[in-house]
């Protein structure tokens, strides 16, 4: 009973302490990025979806909920599928639950705290009182019926309502209300409900005409791949929706031109939003899921920035019971510590949510970054990899491998590369690694070639290159510095396929670290490459050897074909390695210790990456390295993923005694522990900082300063 009593005695604690700027820090000048509140800044975001009955809440309990969470910006929701505020449209439905003006009493008691407020907009559904009135902004699905959800219709990209009454209820709340940004939910084309049932290509008449005038083609009625009008589909969804945002964006601008805008999209926004949540489809997480949502906008945009909100609930079908305390606070983890806003999704109120296991923690995180907010200020990261956005397991495992293997990287969209939005150039970066990224088109194929050219370096995996920019598959390797002939065969996935590592593989990949094998598990679809005129190929396929009977279970140096598993190259001034199958799908898979011995030999040795950070870290820790863009300070950041197995989150287990070996911006002076409160010794030799962390429960900060 007097561990419990404790135990509530902390937690209490927790929630009532009032956080202020840390002395250490307050000091410190990070400078300004571009002068916006929003944009490579400390925010912390707080997002409540309230519901219809919320709207009797108690605002002065809400107001403080807030102002205990260390909240500097509220998401609340304010029109669209339900207005919370007395509405004069005839066609915004007006929350029946609510006698005043909720709005209003937020927004005025919240900006006297000094939180800024974000108005939230949903217009993908339309109550059906009205939907009843307007079928022609009503989405049809393919079945040629509308969709209604618990009283809420599909309205259509296309449609009326969308495309202009929208704008008035955008126009009747910025009047109203000083708010400071907009937030729009579901936009797009939604063809499915909560539910999670497809309903199709819309078929409505806004659809069918729109269509026809940008195409000169009929509708499709499925988008299948094989469909002939499947990319132009794609294309037109595309193009309407952006153009659809676009005119939002401008008409928001000139109500107010100071307001934030923010949704799912890079079209005409100043924040993209990204979601990290809990599944039913999976009993395992995605544990860097708010790495991966963050590092691909800090990476790609330098005048975008990140929202990336923790989801906490279970699921759509589950939304009152939050996710694991565990899970959550290394997502929110990730967040803070890639340099990110942070932001958390709750159903109804921080006050009345069900599941308040992990308030406290939500509180503590935010109070520690609301504390420290200046060495949050003005950051960008001092990696020397760089990963291009792919998709799928192949994706994901490349990132756990980097991740794992404390190799400090960047992610970068397709689509930004060789703009000016870049925050960096290509050319900054030692390697760049194009993870079974298909789709490019001929501009990107020739900068990537000349990055080569002009000295760059390159890992691509899979069928990198194989496709033009809307997917249309080429059947040839368009990157001329892969070291491989364009044409290639492809070796559909099979069991009992292996990889054979011979003595001279071993001599170029790594004595030490391939020792133990030399065969190597190959289940991924297999491009068959001729190596190219001033190319090199290393280990050698093993197609569908025997597996059973065990007496059956084997092969012969004969099954071994000419045909590799590797390609390098050295090309103009830079080098290039080809694996020409899904390595980080395997990894993603299986966690193969061969196949993380080829991923990081390939850069360490065949590239001659160095790493900028050295350590002995457990693969478990999660590191981080960003540098103040006004050269008042840098930090390491550790965020330990300890205390999983299988399905269970629990909480990390201490890891102690972790030595760090790295290049700091300048000399360094001092060294602190920010989550522990202690200084460190270090040395400062040729350049190199070496230090040891002496204990890392959940995460640490390893602050320097010059």
């Amino acid at each position: 009973m007097k561990s419990i009593f404790f135990f509530i005695i902390g937690i209490l604690g927790i929630m009532g302490h009032s956080y202020s700027q840390s002395p250490l820090t307050s000091t410190i000048d990070p400078g300004k990025y571009d002068g916006t509140w929003w944009n490579r800044a400390p925010v912390r975001l707080v997002q409540t979806n309230l519901r219809e009955i919320d709207a009797d809440m108690d605002t002065d309990a809400y107001v403080q909920s807030m102002v205990d969470a260390s909240a500097s910006v509220v998401l609340l929701n304010v029109g669209g599928i339900v207005a919370n505020y007395p509405t004069e449209l005839p066609f915004q439905y007006r929350n029946t639950f609510m006698e005043g003006d909720l709005v209003g009493e937020l927004v005025e008691k919240l900006h006297a705290q000094g939180i800024k407020v974000i108005g939230r907009f949903d217009f993908s559904k339309i109550n059906e009182s009205l939907a009843a009135q307007k079928p022609g902004w009503l989405y049809v699905g393919t079945a040629g019926n509308t969709v209604n959800f618990n009283g809420q219709v599909h309205t259509c990209v296309n449609g009326g309502y969308q495309q202009d009454y929208s704008l008035e209820i955008l126009t009747e709340a910025i009047t109203r209300y000083p708010l400071d940004g907009i937030f729009f939910n579901m936009i797009g084309y939604q063809t499915r409900d909560y539910g999670g049932e497809e309903h199709g290509i819309c078929q409505c008449d806004n659809c069918k005409r729109r269509f026809k005038e940008i195409t000169g083609e009929e509708l499709p009625r499925s988008a299948n791949p094989g469909d002939p009008l499947h990319q132009e589909y794609n294309a037109f969804k595309k193009e309407t929706s952006e153009a659809l945002f676009t005119k939002i964006s401008h008409h928001i601008r000139n109500l107010d031109p100071g307001l934030m805008i923010k949704t799912y999209t890079d079209v005409g926004v100043d924040m993209i939003s990204h979601e990290s949540g809990s599944s039913l489809s999976s009993a395992y997480e995605w544990n860097y899921h708010a790495t991966d949502n963050v590092k691909r906008v800090l990476g790609s945009y330098n005048n975008r920035s990140p929202m990336n909100l923790l989801i906490y609930f279970q699921a759509i079908g589950f939304r009152h019971v939050g996710t694991s305390p565990h899970l959550a606070k290394v997502w929110m983890l990730e967040n803070m510590l890639h340099g990110a806003p942070l932001g958390f999704v709750v159903i109804g109120t921080l006050v009345n949510y069900e599941d308040r296991i992990f308030i406290p923690t939500l509180n503590e995180l935010y109070g520690f970054h609301r504390e420290n907010e200046n060495l949050f200020t003005n950051l960008q990261p001092v990696n020397k990899v760089a990963l291009v956005r792919g998709a799928g397991d192949e994706y994901r495992g490349i990132i756990k491998l980097l991740t794992e293997e404390h190799i400090m990287y960047d992610i970068i969209e397709p689509a930004v590369i060789g703009n000016d939005r870049m925050p960096r150039e290509l050319d900054d970066y030692e390697v760049v690694i194009l993870a079974d990224v298909r789709n490019m088109d001929d501009e990107l194929i020739a900068y990537i070639d000349n990055y080569v050219e002009r000295g760059g370096k390159i890992l691509a995996t899979g069928f990198t290159s194989t496709q033009d920019g809307f997917g249309t598959p080429l059947d040839r390797i368009r990157l001329q510095s892969l070291g491989v002939k364009p044409a290639y065969e492809v070796f559909p996935q099979t069991k009992s396929t292996y990889l054979r590592v011979t003595a001279d593989d071993k001599s170029f990949l790594g004595e030490e670290e391939f020792k133990d094998f030399s065969i190597m598990m190959m289940y991924s679809d297999f491009l068959k490459c001729e190596t190219a005129e001033n190319g090199r190929g290393f280990m050698r396929l093993i197609p569908e050897t025997m597996f059973g009977p065990p007496e059956k279970s084997y092969f012969t140096e004969a099954e071994v074909t000419a045909t590799h598993g590797l390609f390098s190259q050295v090309s103009g001034q830079g080098k290039t390695a080809f694996i020409p199958w899904k390595i980080g799908s395997q990894y993603y898979f299986k966690g193969n210790y061969s196949h993380k011995a080829l991923f990081v030999n390939t850069l360490q040795n065949l590239l001659e990456l160095e790493k900028t950070l050295q350590t002995d870290a457990s693969p478990m820790i999660e590191m981080t390295h960003l540098a103040n863009r006004n050269g008042a300070f840098e930090w390491i950041g550790m965020i330990n993923h300890s205390g999983q197995i299988g399905a269970t989150l629990g909480g990390p287990v201490p890891i102690y005694n972790t030595h760090i070996r790295f290049k700091p911006q300048k000399s360094v002076k001092e060294i602190r522990l920010l989550r522990s409160g202690k200084s460190i010794d270090f040395k400062q030799v040729d350049g190199w900082v070496e230090c040891r962390v002496p204990e890392l429960n959940d995460f640490e900060m390893v602050l320097c300063l010059y």
